[in-house]
């Protein structure tokens, strides 16, 4: 186990969005209700704090949706938690804002599009000014002082355009800006391919050359997936996927491993995040035991992980299959250690 507990929850305040993404993992996930109730939501921030766990993620959806954000945002930093919110970026007014000051510790914006008519077209609506609203809000958050990050996922028109996005980001004055690997989903079964992958890993080389602050792919993406030694230079392997280093709590109040791996582990509203952290899935997950086999003789797998493993459930049907970007085979010699053969070399 990486970790005696988790570093944060992220709580899925709403499963509501003002925003249509065809690679958005939420779309297509049916949860009842789609709302923690104000007083449901009280308990579970409560519960984070009891149990010693030092963050919380507002995250969604869109959580700026929920009128009660503030509110709960205010109750979180009175418990003495660090605050983290995730948002589309299109609802940062100048009064949201102001309020954000008080109550939050560091915002993730994210930034799929790098015009207009790509916002558009992502936010699945109709007319103009969302992302000038998004710019409008990002450059108001860089004013107050406050910490901003942003996100770009790793569609295949994204990675056509990488090379747009680090001036408009520069140009914002987000602390840092990260790239996500797409998560499958019923609507994009297989959202990213590994021409992608290195035409991405090429494109985040060229990008940070020079740069004392790196751009990196922060969550699971396996190194066999492309030349390893490249991959790893520019991706932080899984320790931010599957549970690794977090829970997820639902609409519903329940705590899972992931947004994505579909397996109660306890109840937010009874607390019970120690005893989901330390349930038996959990140490499995946590001690490798997922992992297929050719990963475990590879130089790279207390980083990589295997790459993801709800991307190995979704596109091959078992924990313990490998990533469908991995490819360990092309990269033998670059993977494993001398005289320690893998199973498929014997």
């Amino acid at each position: 186990m990486l970790f005696k507990k988790p570093l944060e929850v992220k709580l899925s305040i709403t499963g509501r969005c003002n925003y249509s993404c065809d690679f958005c993992f939420n779309r297509n996930l049916s949860q009842s209700p789609k709302e923690l109730s104000a007083r449901d939501a009280r308990k579970t921030i409560k519960g984070i704090a009891d149990a010693g766990i030092e963050k919380v993620r507002f995250t969604g959806g869109e959580p700026l949706l929920r009128p009660d954000i503030f509110g709960l945002m205010e109750y979180a930093k009175r418990l003495g938690l660090f605050v983290m919110l995730n948002t589309n970026g299109s609802l940062l007014g100048e009064k949201t804002v102001s309020r954000l000051r008080a109550c939050c510790d560091d915002i993730l914006v994210s930034l799929n599009a790098a015009n207009a008519s790509d916002e558009a077209r992502l936010s699945g609506r109709k007319g103009k000014g969302l992302f000038a609203a998004k710019l409008s809000g990002l450059k108001a958050l860089s004013q107050e002082s406050l910490f901003v990050r942003a996100s770009t996922i790793l569609s295949r028109r994204n990675i056509q355009k990488l090379q747009e996005f680090p001036g408009l980001a520069d140009s914002l004055s987000v602390k840092q800006w990260l790239l996500l690997r797409p998560i499958p989903n019923p609507g994009m079964p297989f959202p990213l391919d590994s021409a992608g992958v290195e035409n991405a890993v090429e494109a985040i080389i060229s990008i940070n050359r020079g740069k004392k602050e790196k751009t990196l792919i922060e969550n699971a993406i396996p190194f066999c997936s492309y030349e390893p030694k490249k991959v790893s230079a520019v991706a932080l392997g899984a320790i931010h996927e599957d549970g690794n280093s977090s829970l997820a709590v639902d609409a519903s109040g329940t705590i899972r491993p992931s947004y994505f791996i579909d397996l109660a582990l306890g109840s937010a509203l009874k607390g019970e995040f120690i005893a989901a952290w330390e349930h038996a899935f959990m140490q499995r997950l946590h001690s490798l035991e997922f992992i297929d086999e050719p990963c475990h003789k590879c130089i790279y797998l207390h980083k990589c992980r295997g790459g993801s493993r709800f991307s190995a459930l979704f596109s091959n049907r078992s924990l313990y299959a490998p990533d469908p970007l991995a490819n360990p085979s092309k990269f033998q010699k670059k993977l494993f250690l001398p005289g320690r053969p893998c199973r498929n070399d014997l």
